[in-house]
Formats: structure tokens, sequence, C-alpha cells
């Protein structure tokens, strides 16, 4: 995979993560696999690091401290 796909790979997770968030990026919080909870910026981090390190990546509308949040996983490339 070239660097140029695999950018266009997290800049796509970014951008969904952006869609999901909305006017709500300050308040909202991202369920990470491990189980770790996160703001906004420090998901659009894992979602980079996770492409650069050969893993899929999805996020969805979830719920994280019983309020509006995203839920992220990822599964190894293939």
């Amino acid at each position: 995979m070239t660097n140029s796909e695999i950018e266009d790979l997290w800049i796509e997770a970014w951008s969904k993560l952006i869609e999901i968030v909305e006017d709500e990026a300050r308040t909202m919080r991202c369920l990470l696999p491990d189980g770790n909870v996160v703001d906004v910026e420090q998901c659009k981090g894992w979602l980079q690091d996770s492409v650069y390190a050969e893993f899929s990546v999805n996020i969805e509308r979830g719920w994280v401290f019983d309020r509006r949040g995203v839920i992220a996983s990822r599964l190894a490339r293939q």
C-alpha cells in the first residue's frame, strides 16, 4: 500500500469522525478498543496511528459514559 493510499484511509476516517461529532467536538468522547476514553483530537491521532500500523479502522456513533459518543474499533488489514 502506498503512502498516498494510507493517507486516504486516515483522512476518510477523520471525515467520518467529524461527521459524527458535528458541533459537539469539545464535549464528545471516543471509546477506544482498549477501553480508554479520549477526546476527539486524541481519537484523530489514534485513527491515524492505527492506519499507519496497518489496521483497518471503523468508527460509529455510540454511548460513552451515558452520553452520545464515538466507538472506535480496528482489525488487522489483510
